[in-house]
């Protein structure tokens, strides 16, 4: 077998690169995360009622984007219970689903949860979110604090929400 030329070790020199490029972009492309400003978001309650985030001004908001379907999820609600009521007075949380009404209200029912759930009409790809969970947590004035693409531990958030909660 003759060993490779030179233009030959540069040529699978290129495809290497281009091949590891592809992955690395691919892989960070999964792990991206659009900033949602409050005032672009619109969220409806259960009965379909348009909810103004902007009755949560003075306190910090904590949002979850999730889906009754996903089992990460549903991992995380406990320990944002116990974080939600431990914060109760001093953070807001809400949780927000692109399902339909029903389902999101089915789950409620069926889980002994306290959260403000809500509906997003519009779907979360449009948002620029594309896997679930996500948390987006904001300041009292509303402004994008931090944003976890992951299942958040009680120990985790809580971390998270404290740090927020004595930001001034």
């Amino acid at each position: 077998m003759k060993p490779f030329n030179k233009k030959q070790f540069y040529l699978i020199g290129i495809l290497f690169v281009l091949i590891a490029s592809f992955f690395i972009v691919r892989k960070t492309k999964k792990k991206y995360s659009p900033s949602i400003e409050l005032s672009s978001l619109v969220l409806k309650d259960l009965d379909g009622k348009d909810i103004a985030l902007t009755s949560f001004a003075g306190k910090p908001l904590v949002i979850n984007f999730w889906g009754t379907w996903c089992g990460p999820c549903r991992q995380e609600f406990p320990d944002f219970e116990k974080v939600k009521r431990k914060y109760a007075t001093q953070v807001n949380f809400i949780m927000v689903s692109d399902e339909q009404e029903d389902k999101i209200e089915k789950f409620r029912i069926e889980n002994n949860f306290t959260f403000l759930f809500t509906q997003s009409p519009i779907t979360f790809d449009k948002l620029g979110i594309t896997s679930v969970p996500v948390t987006y947590l904001y300041d009292a004035e509303g402004n994008l604090y931090a944003k976890k693409k992951e299942t958040l531990s009680e120990q985790q958030l809580d971390e998270l929400v404290a740090e927020l909660s004595n930001k001034k």
